[in-house]
């Protein structure tokens, strides 16, 4: 047999051990004897598998005598050819404590066979992994500089001031922020026709529309106004005005994020000049989640944005301009659609250990 027969024959033999989890120490040999028949020094072998070259010889001798099926680990006690119980609890804990890197079941082989000299193949191993308690999932992200204290006041004390108070008082409540549309698009999960993809024509264009919006809940009213710039604290009391003028109201609380141009100090100083009709109220810091706006903004590109793409920005203005003529006739569908809001918060409230209340279903 020549060195190029027996370096395939290796080369299969190591593969088929690999997919079906075979020894470590036999799949070392093999590996060891592959490097030898590629013409690697056998000094440098022995010093990569940690292993004397008297040994590396002996196992070339008997693969060129025997043929490939005398390369094998004899049988010794010692260490199960498994992972033990108190093994995979390790490699769980480490999963754990290492969570801020990706774990693929690939580099988990690498890992098992480095610690343990245990050799499983790659489709084996999720099985084994989700016996011990892991699962393969997306990763979300914590905001570390959340005060869930603040958060727990404001859902607790302050949200319901607000509905409880102003509203006996004639202020009308809008949830306020803002929204940005990509002409790219963002692409969604679809129907189509099985083993065919669902092909969204991209024009390769970059461009941004803007959005600033007011949700009242309880009506479903919705008010938005659209802009080609970046919106800034002068473009918010312009919006603020104009809302004011179309919902044909006196008294207007708005309760917004912490954008810093919501909180330009000439804004502030003019809002509190016209605070007979004009009340700002902000959200606890890093809590967008409090915000039902944000589940009309995940309605609006589900529905009109998802899986579309522009040739230019005036294309898509037109679109969202189009969008928002359609959605004073969707108030009703709006209503039912911010039932599931309703219920977030329910769930908000039950994890900070308080009595949920119905907070959107006083009259306005």
């Amino acid at each position: 047999m020549t060195d190029s027969e027996r370096i395939q024959e290796l080369t299969k033999k190591i593969k088929q051990l690999k997919k079906k989890g075979g020894d470590f120490r036999t799949l070392m040999r093999l590996t060891a004897l592959l490097a030898y028949y590629k013409k690697q020094p056998i000094d440098r072998i022995a010093l990569c598998f940690s292993i004397s070259i008297k040994s590396l010889k002996r196992w070339i001798k008997r693969y060129e005598s025997n043929g490939i099926d005398s390369v094998h680990d004899e049988a010794r006690s010692g260490r199960p050819g498994r992972l033990s119980p108190e093994q995979q609890e390790l490699i769980k804990k480490g999963i754990q404590e290492s969570n801020q890197r990706v774990w693929v079941a690939r580099h988990l082989v690498v890992l098992i066979q480095t610690l343990y000299g245990v050799l499983y193949s790659v489709g084996y191993l999720p099985q084994l992994l989700k016996k011990i308690g892991l699962s393969f999932h997306k990763a979300v992200t914590i905001l570390i500089k959340r005060d869930n204290e603040k958060r727990r006041i404001w859902i607790q004390q302050t949200l319901p001031e607000i509905y409880q108070k102003k509203i006996k008082e004639g202020w009308r409540i809008f949830w306020q922020d803002e929204v940005g549309f990509q002409t790219e698009g963002t692409l969604a999960y679809t129907w189509g026709l099985r083993g065919q993809p669902t092909a969204i024509a991209n024009y390769g264009r970059h461009g941004r529309i803007n959005m600033m919006g007011a949700f009242e809940l309880g009506t479903g009213l919705f008010y938005g106004v659209k802009t080609s710039f970046k919106v800034n604290a002068m473009r918010f009391r312009r919006f603020i005005c104009h809302l004011k003028h179309e919902m044909r109201t006196d008294k207007i609380l708005l309760i917004c994020d912490n954008a810093s141009f919501h909180k330009a100090k000439w804004l502030t100083a003019w809002a509190t000049e016209q605070k007979e009709w004009l009340k700002l109220s902000f959200l606890p810091p890093y809590s967008p989640d409090f915000n039902p706006i944000e589940r009309l903004w995940r309605w609006i590109k589900t529905e009109y944005t998802h899986n579309r793409c522009w040739n230019s920005k005036m294309q898509l203005k037109i679109h969202i301009q189009d969008v928002l003529q359609k959605i004073p006739d969707q108030a009703e569908s709006l209503k039912s659609l911010m039932k599931k809001e309703n219920e977030r918060y329910q769930k908000i409230c039950e994890f900070y250990q308080t009595e949920p209340k119905d907070l959107f279903t006083v009259p306005v």
